[in-house]
């Protein structure tokens, strides 16, 4: 009896004894467990998304360009005899430029002119003799008939002999001369690059969102380089209405105030296009942002888990990006700490200090 006892005894100590390994076992590879986690995970920046209310005022970059310009081309033929104009020469509309020979178109004016006068004579003595019945209708519709083909010949010459004095079509300054004296003239021949920069225009390109904020009339901010602190106001002329390859709107702007400094076409400006609506949009902070612009991606934070998102970017406002898909309001994203964040990895909250 004593030794059946003593066989449980020995037997219900060493099933204690097991039980006690097995729960010791347990519990040391949990905590091998919770701190292989705790040295694999990535501590970062966490922040939680939400809406904010944007301005919607932007800028866009561009070049001045002059309100008009023109290639002057000549519409004669001759001798080139006086150039009148030179580069650099402000030259108003209507302004003889350019003097061609018209030696020949003087003589054949004179003639033209002559027989058309004789005609005149003529059909007035035959209209009045045809009332009275010395001329015959037939001829009278001949010395008609006469009378109109000498008058086109005559306005003709009058105008052949007018353009031998090649006049400027615009005012402005002349850039460029092709035109030297001893030339012969050809019609389309080029003579002068004419500018009118009396008053200059921006031309600057916009998004497909900031397009729908834009109307004609509306005041823009101008900015010059060349021109450090000085602020210039222009006037929307033209908001395109067709987007080019890149998904851009031209815009036109009217820039006037030119009495302060002289702008100059050809010069770099900055449009700043101040937008009175806010909206309610989702921004985060740009440092959040991986991958290129038109491959934005962020990480977003679910169960201490870091998860890989795409999403799109709208406008920049100083070191925050507007989210237009990808996000909404609540979700919590990597801010910091993103050079060691992968999909899926482990991560944990920076602390606070």
């Amino acid at each position: 009896m004593k030794k059946l006892i003593s066989i449980i005894a020995v037997t219900g100590l060493i099933a204690v004894i097991a039980i006690i390994l097995v729960i010791n076992k347990k519990r040391s590879f949990e905590k091998t467990q919770i701190a292989s986690e705790a040295s694999t995970s990535v501590t970062v920046g966490l922040d939680v998304v939400k809406e904010e209310q944007a301005n919607m005022s932007f800028s866009s970059n561009g070049s001045l360009e002059p309100f008009r310009e023109l290639s002057f081309v000549s519409d004669v033929s001759g001798r080139v005899l006086e150039v009148l104009a030179d580069e650099g020469t402000h030259v108003s509309k209507g302004q003889v430029l350019v003097q061609a020979d018209d030696e020949m178109l003087k003589a054949d004016f004179a003639a033209s002119e002559a027989a058309y006068n004789a005609l005149k004579t003529d059909l007035e003595r035959f209209t009045n003799a045809n009332r009275s019945g010395g001329v015959t209708d037939q001829q009278l519709e001949t010395i008609r008939t006469q009378f109109i083909a000498a008058e086109s010949r005559y306005i003709s010459s009058k105008r052949r002999l007018a353009d031998a004095k090649i006049k400027s079509p615009i005012s402005g300054t002349i850039i460029k001369r092709y035109v030297e004296v001893g030339a012969y003239l050809n019609p389309g021949a080029r003579l002068f690059d004419i500018i009118d920069d009396s008053q200059l225009r921006a031309w600057c390109n916009v998004t497909e969102r900031q397009v729908l904020l834009l109307e004609k009339g509306k005041n823009v901010r101008i900015k010059c380089d060349a021109f450090p602190g000085e602020e210039y106001p222009g006037t929307i002329t033209y908001v395109g209405s067709k987007a080019d390859r890149s998904l851009n709107y031209p815009v036109e702007i009217s820039v006037s105030g030119r009495d302060k400094k002289e702008l100059k076409a050809g010069m770099y400006i900055t449009a700043n296009f101040d937008i009175e609506a806010n909206q309610n949009v989702i921004m985060i902070p740009r440092s959040a942002i991986t991958g290129s612009v038109k491959n934005a991606k962020v990480y977003t934070v679910n169960n201490g888990r870091a998860s890989e998102k795409e999403v799109t970017v709208g406008a920049m406002t100083g070191n925050k990006v507007e989210i237009l898909s990808g996000l909404q309001s609540g979700d919590s994203i990597v801010v910091s700490g993103l050079i060691n964040v992968s999909d899926g990895v482990t991560v944990k909250k920076k602390a606070d200090r």
